[in-house]
């Protein structure tokens, strides 16, 4: 995989990373909030052009969808943070698994 490619799959795999952190944040104002459920939104879609967004995003950083998606769904848990999000990474690889 070239530099380019590599870079690429890392820009894409930050937008990912920002609707997660986004989708699970504790928001504090009115925008966060709009924030949020965009976020949730965007991410929890399975039909349409947003859902094809998503998945385009995702394979772009060689994230599987629907992991991504289970994932967002199914969190019980504190806001996540890019140093949690980043160590879980390998959870998230299209692949089998």
């Amino acid at each position: 995989m070239s530099e380019e490619d590599a870079g690429m799959r890392r820009m894409w795999a930050s937008v990912i990373i920002q609707a997660l952190i986004d989708a699970t944040s504790e928001p504090k104002t009115p925008s966060a909030r709009v924030h949020k459920n965009q976020a949730r939104a965007w991410i929890e879609a399975e039909f349409g052009t947003t859902a094809q967004n998503f998945d385009e995003v995702c394979l772009a950083a060689d994230l599987e969808p629907s992991r991504i998606r289970n994932f967002a769904r199914n969190y019980d848990g504190p806001p996540l943070s890019l140093h949690v999000l980043t160590r879980m990474r390998d959870n998230f690889l299209k692949g089998p698994g």
